[in-house]
């Protein structure tokens, strides 16, 4: 069964990034530019290798921290990314900026993922104690709520996030998936449903894929095939996976392919065209597909198509191959613990 997105582990670094921020204002690139460069690459030790001369150059002290614990947080060493972020926060003025707040996202982050909760939740609660109107904060505290067992009060955040957030279509889509990732996929049903009962301008892609996930499938057909093309990518995409379910197969595939004979730098949809060809049992055109992926420009699903690349290889029974690939992807990705299970697999046939 191939690896679908760990919605859950992945969602609190994703948000974060989003507020990821540049230096402005100077016409040279500084080391610690290179060092957020080179993380971007996965470079890690050239990442801390150029923080390192930012140091030594006397370049802002808070932004090279910050990029430090970024680094540490890729690498699993939390502790060292939590020190590194409440580092950076105490060199702040003492009045909060936008970057003490992006830094505060990153500390939940680490203390999230090293397992630490009720650390991450009062990092989301202070930011909220300042900021009311976070949804970020109410999103993300949400998902911590859920893992820890709060429910209602997971769901109370949600539901904020969206109303903040004026209903964005987006954000009901994160929050039904994270829902349905830890087994409250009728939840996640229901404010979808809410939503569509409460917003009088949904486009046709948004009503399209809400039916897509409320499993009415004829429904979200006709919605995608009179949406607004726009966002062909998003629609050709959803539309795919609708034929999908409704087992056309081959109409999905000729969608994908379609698209891509006029845009080639769309590492979604070669990903979904390959997991369409592994479901017809296609798996050397599936590892064609990921691989091409692999080589667009847009390298924001490059994990999830080296893993694909993996499982494609042992569907095709090139065990050695696969093993060598995953143990690459490992020390890409060390914090993937259905890989670590299935390299330990792989080792042995």
């Amino acid at each position: 069964m191939l690896k679908k997105t760990h919605v859950i582990n992945c969602i609190l670094i994703l948000a974060a990034c989003m507020l990821v921020l540049t230096s402005c204002g100077k016409e040279e690139e500084s080391y610690t530019d290179t060092g957020m460069a080179a993380i971007e690459e996965l470079d890690y030790t050239g990442a801390l290798e150029a923080f390192d001369s930012a140091l030594e150059a006397g370049e802002d002290e808070r932004l090279i921290l910050r990029g430090q614990g970024m680094v540490y947080m890729a690498q699993l060493r939390y502790d060292e990314a939590i020190d590194a972020f409440i580092r950076a926060l105490n060199l702040s003025t003492g009045v909060p900026e936008d970057l003490d707040y992006d830094i505060n996202y990153y500390l939940a982050a680490a203390y999230y993922k090293s397992g630490r909760l009720p650390e991450a939740k009062e990092v989301y609660d202070s930011i909220l104690a300042l900021r009311d109107d976070e949804y970020d904060a109410y999103y993300l505290r949400g998902i911590v709520l859920l893992e820890s067992g709060d429910y209602e009060s997971s769901i109370a955040d949600f539901r904020k996030a969206i109303s903040i957030n004026n209903n964005d279509c987006d954000m009901i889509v994160d929050v039904y998936q994270v829902l349905a990732a830890q087994g409250y996929k009728e939840a996640g049903r229901e404010i979808i449903s809410e939503c569509i009962a409460s917003k009088s301008d949904i486009s046709d892609y948004d009503y399209g894929r809400f039916e897509y996930y409320l499993g009415n499938y004829d429904s979200a057909k006709t919605y995608l095939e009179n949406a607004d093309k726009g966002d062909s990518a998003q629609i050709t995409l959803f539309l795919g996976r609708t034929y999908e379910a409704l087992g056309d197969y081959n109409y999905a595939i000729s969608l994908y392919n379609t698209y891509l004979d006029k845009n080639h730098n769309a590492p979604n949809i070669y990903n979904q065209m390959g997991l369409c060809q592994m479901k017809m049992e296609r798996y050397s055109e599936a590892l064609s597909s990921f691989q091409a992926g692999m080589n667009t420009e847009d390298k924001s699903i490059m994990q999830t198509l080296k893993f694909n690349e993996v499982v494609a290889y042992e569907y095709m029974y090139e065990f050695r191959t696969a093993a060598n690939l995953m143990k690459d992807y490992i020390a890409l990705y060390p914090d993937d613990a259905a890989a670590l299970r299935e390299y330990e697999f792989l080792k042995t046939r």
